[in-house]
């Protein structure tokens, strides 16, 4: 990419500072929470451009991720109109639109697209598919999803994004050895895991083994919550980006 379409950065302008500048623009311009807004495609994208350098492949990049997190095509260009702003072009350029729009698209009709492809972990959107099938049973009364309860795993949201996200790949694996019965792990945001795991008779002693073994290595806590009657409220878990309920 040539230096004259960096016409919003000077020559001692850094890739992290550009990445500073492009989230606070996107988040004036309506991205939603700030934690689900950093991927290591945004830094690809920064770094080509604070040293001049292509930017397609950066482009792609980061429209794979953002489709693969279930961010809309129109959201991820807005979100690349942002940086656009801080970069002081007119317009984005028409070739790095379209790399943009064609990661997008493989990012989406991958056929991993219901995992997470920095922790391993299952996606939100599979999780939400996964509650729906619970609750949709209509053999076991109350459905089976009331055999169930959701344990969150949270880490502290305003740790720099590269230690949270070794963080978080790092749980990802520990996770997986913890639980071992089929019970479904999902990165629901960048700070919050959530296990679908079957009713214990002691669910308050599984989190705090769980804490004990696993989390309290990483800083991370453990919170466990029953699941509620319809499978509506169960999504306001999922949703809410503060944690519902009390300490397991």
């Amino acid at each position: 990419m040539d230096r004259r379409r960096l016409a919003g950065v000077t020559p001692g302008e850094t890739g992290r500072r550009l990445r500073v500048l492009w989230c606070h623009h996107s988040r004036r311009q309506g991205w939603g929470p700030l934690d689900g807004w950093w991927t290591p495609a945004v830094d690809a994208v920064c770094t080509a451009a604070a040293v001049g350098g292509d930017m397609a492949e950066g482009c792609e990049r980061f429209g794979q991720a953002r489709a693969r997190s279930g961010v809309s095509l129109g959201a991820t260009l807005d979100d690349f109109a942002a940086l656009a702003n801080v970069l002081g072009w007119n317009a984005p350029p028409t070739e790095l639109v379209k790399a943009l729009a064609e990661g997008w698209v493989d990012g989406g009709s991958t056929p991993d697209y219901c995992q997470d492809p920095l922790t391993g972990l299952a996606t939100a959107t599979y999780l939400r598919t996964r509650l729906s099938e619970l609750y949709r049973s209509t053999v076991a009364r109350p459905p089976s999803a009331m055999a169930h309860r959701l344990l969150l795993i949270t880490l502290d949201p305003t740790i720099d994004p590269w230690r949270r996200t070794a963080r978080l790949i790092v749980l990802g694996h520990e996770l997986r050895r913890f639980f071992t019965q089929g019970e479904s792990l999902a990165l629901i945001s960048r700070h919050r895991i959530a296990a679908l795991v079957p009713e214990t008779a002691d669910p308050h002693g599984q989190a705090r083994l769980l804490r004990d073994d696993v989390c309290d290595f990483h800083g991370a806590d453990v919170w466990t919550v029953p699941l509620p009657d319809g499978y509506q409220e169960a999504l306001v878990f999922l949703e809410e980006p503060q944690t519902p309920g009390g300490p397991g």
